[in-house]
C-alpha cells in the first residue's frame, strides 16, 4: 500500500487576485508514490487566522506563515502556525505564541486555539512534534532574530503544564510541515477538495453559459405558479429601481424576457438609491420581495414589499407600498448603522429572518458586516418577534481581505434535516469575493450562535471555475426534477469587469454539503 503524505504551506500573493491576505493562509497539498505534491482546494487556503476585535469593536485582521503539521497523542492531527500582521508581518498582539488546530481528517476542524510558549516575543517559525516515549509534546521556535528556544509539555490546552522556555542559540529550525496520512483521510480528503467530474450531476440538469446577464449581480431565481422569476441588484441603471423578468422557463428569463421595473424612485416615501439585493419570497400565503433601500443620502435599510392578494409579480400596480423591518417593540431594525441583504427562510416550523447589519462603514470605526438572525411571524413578517442574534462576524482572513470586511448576502437552503445558510465575505465587487457556509441542525434553536458550524473555508471563490472572478451574493433553487442550482454574481475579469449573473449545478457531497466546483 502507498504512503500518502500530507503538505501544509503558504503561498506568495500574486497579481491574479490572491491578495497577501488569502496566501497568508494555511494550504494543503498530497504527495503519493513519485513525491510530487499536488494542491487541494485549487491551491486556495484551507484554515485562516482568525483576526480579533479592538476596543473599538472593529477588526484586527491577521494572517498565518510558515505552518507546522503533526499528530497528537489522541491519534488526531494538529496544524500550528504562529499569526502575522500582513503588512508589518508579525503581530504584536499575540506575542510568544502559535495559533492551533484539531482536525481527524484535515476536513473539519475545532476551533482555534492559542498556545502561549511563556516567552515575550514575536515567533516567526515553530516546530511541534509529539514524543510517544516520554508522553509529551516538544517545541522549537525562533523568533524573527533567529533567536531559538524550546519548550515541552503534555497537553495542548493546558499551557501550565509547559517548562519555561529554553535558550537554544542563534539557528534555523527546519519546520515539520509534512505528516503521513492514512488512505482513508487521503481519500476523504480527495472527494472533498477535488474538483469531481460532470458525471457527479444529475444527467437532467441544465447546463448554463457565463454570463448571462451582465450588471445584474445579487441574482435569485423564484419560481411561482408555474412561471420562473429573475430579480437581481441592477447595477446598469446605478443600483436605482426593482426590476423583474419572467418566463415559463429558466433559460427564457435570459433569452428574451424584458426586465419590468415594479418599483422606481419614490421621492415622497424617500427611496431614491441603493435598491439592493432584491429576493422573492413566499410567506405563509403571501409573496413579498425583501431588500434594502436609501433615502437621498446613503442609508440603506431592510424593506419589506407584499403583493396584493391575486396580484401578478411581474405588474407593478399588484404590489403594496413597501415597509421597514421593524424589531419587535416596534422601532426601526436599525438606527445607528445600516441594515441590507435580508433574507427569509423556515425551520422546525419556525419562521427566521437573516441580515447584514454594519456600523460607521467609511470611518476608522468601521465594524464591517455581520449577520444577524431573529424571529419572525409569518403573517406579519416585518416585525420581529425575537432580538436579534449576532451569528457570525467576518474575523477570518478570506473574510476581511484587501480592505473589505464582509459578511453579507445570507441565502438558506434546507436539505436532509439541516440548513446550509450561505453567505458571502470579501470585497462584493472585488476580486476576492467569496461564498462561505454555515450549518445547523433544521430542529436546533437556530438563535443559539453555537448550534451553527462554521466552515473555515469558503465553497465558492475565484479558484473554483476559471475564468470567473469574485463570485458571490448566491441564492438557490430547485428545477422540477429536483436538481439544485446556484445562482451568484462573478465578472469576466479581474479587477474593473462589471458584476454579471451566473448559474451552475451543484451537487452534494458523502456529507451533504452542497458543492459548486464540478468541471
Amino acid at each position: 500500500m502507498s504512503e500518502t503524505r500530507l503538505k501544509v504551506y503558504t503561498r506568495k500573493p500574486d497579481l491574479e487576485g490572491y491578495s497577501i491576505d488569502l496566501a497568508n493562509s494555511v494550504h494543503i497539498a498530497l504527495s503519493y508514490e513519485n513525491g510530487e505534491y499536488i494542491p487541494l482546494n485549487n491551491d486556495y487556503g484551507i484554515l485562516f487566522a482568525k483576526g480579533s476585535i479592538t476596543n473599538k469593536n472593529t477588526i484586527s485582521c491577521k494572517g498565518l506563515k510558515n505552518p507546522c503539521v503533526f499528530e497528537t497523542a489522541d491519534g488526531k492531527y494538529a496544524v500550528m502556525a504562529p499569526l502575522c500582521d500582513n503588512e508589518k508581518g508579525y503581530d504584536d498582539e499575540t506575542k510568544g505564541s502559535a495559533a492551533f488546530w484539531i482536525t481527524d481528517d484535515f476536513v473539519n476542524y475545532g476551533e482555534m486555539n492559542m498556545l502561549y510558549l511563556g516567552a515575550d516575543v514575536c515567533i516567526d517559525k515553530i516546530s511541534c512534534v509529539y514524543n510517544g516515549q516520554l508522553g509529551r509534546y516538544e517545541a522549537i521556535w525562533q523568533d524573527s532574530d533567529k533567536n531559538t528556544f524550546e519548550n515541552y509539555f503534555t497537553d495542548l490546552y493546558a499551557p501550565h503544564n509547559m517548562t519555561a522556555p529554553v535558550y537554544k542559540g542563534m539557528s534555523e529550525i527546519l519546520v515539520n510541515d509534512t505528516v503521513v496520512i492514512s488512505d482513508n483521510v487521503a481519500y476523504r480528503l480527495r472527494k472533498k477538495l477535488m474538483p469531481q467530474e460532470k458525471s457527479m450531476m444529475s444527467p437532467e440538469a441544465m447546463k448554463f453559459k457565463f454570463t448571462l446577464a451582465t450588471g445584474w449581480a445579487d441574482p435569485q431565481i423564484f419560481k411561482w405558479d408555474n412561471k420562473y422569476y429573475f430579480i437581481a441588484t441592477n447595477d446598469n441603471t446605478n443600483d436605482i429601481g426593482i426590476y423583474v423578468r419572467e418566463s415559463d422557463t429558466v433559460e427564457g428569463l435570459f433569452e428574451d424576457a424584458e426586465p419590468i421595473l415594479i418599483l422606481d424612485v419614490d421621492n415622497e416615501h424617500k427611496f431614491i438609491q441603493t435598491f439592493w439585493a432584491p429576493e422573492l419570497h413566499k410567506i405563509g400565503d403571501d409573496i413579498y420581495i425583501l431588500f434594502a433601500v436609501s433615502p437621498d443620502y446613503f442609508n440603506p435599510q431592510c424593506h419589506m414589499m407584499k403583493l396584493k392578494k391575486g396580484g401578478r409579480i411581474s405588474n407593478p400596480a399588484d404590489w403594496e407600498r413597501p415597509v421597514r423591518v421593524l424589531r419587535q417593540d416596534g422601532s426601526n431594525l436599525a438606527d445607528k448603522g445600516i441594515t441590507l441583504d435580508m433574507t427569509y427562510f423556515e425551520a422546525g416550523g419556525i419562521s427566521y429572518l437573516v441580515w447584514s447589519y454594519r456600523e460607521h462603514i467609511f470611518s476608522d470605526k468601521d465594524t464591517g458586516s455581520m449577520l444577524y438572525i431573529a424571529t419572525t411571524d409569518m403573517h406579519s413578517p416585518h416585525v420581529l418577534t425575537s432580538e436579534p442574534v449576532l451569528l457570525s462576524r467576518p474575523l477570518w482572513g478570506w473574510e476581511n481581505t484587501e480592505g473589505t470586511i464582509n459578511n453579507e448576502g445570507p441565502f438558506a437552503l434546507k436539505r436532509d434535516g439541516k440548513v446550509y445558510l450561505a453567505f458571502s465575505g470579501g470585497s462584493a465587487g472585488g476580486d476576492s469575493y467569496a461564498v462561505g457556509l454555515l450549518i445547523a441542525d433544521e430542529n436546533d434553536d437556530l438563535l443559539n450562535p453555537m448550534c451553527w458550524y462554521k466552515k473555515p473555508t469558503p465553497i465558492h471563490t475565484s479558484y473554483t471555475v476559471r475564468g470567473e472572478y469574485g463570485p458571490g451574493h448566491n441564492s438557490f433553487f430547485t428545477d422540477d426534477n429536483g436538481n439544485v442550482y446556484i445562482v451568484y454574481h462573478a465578472k469576466t475579469a479581474l479587477r474593473d469587469a462589471p458584476r454579471c449573473t451566473a448559474v451552475r449545478g451543484i451537487w452534494f457531497d458523502d456529507d451533504g454539503e452542497p458543492v459548486v466546483d464540478v468541471f
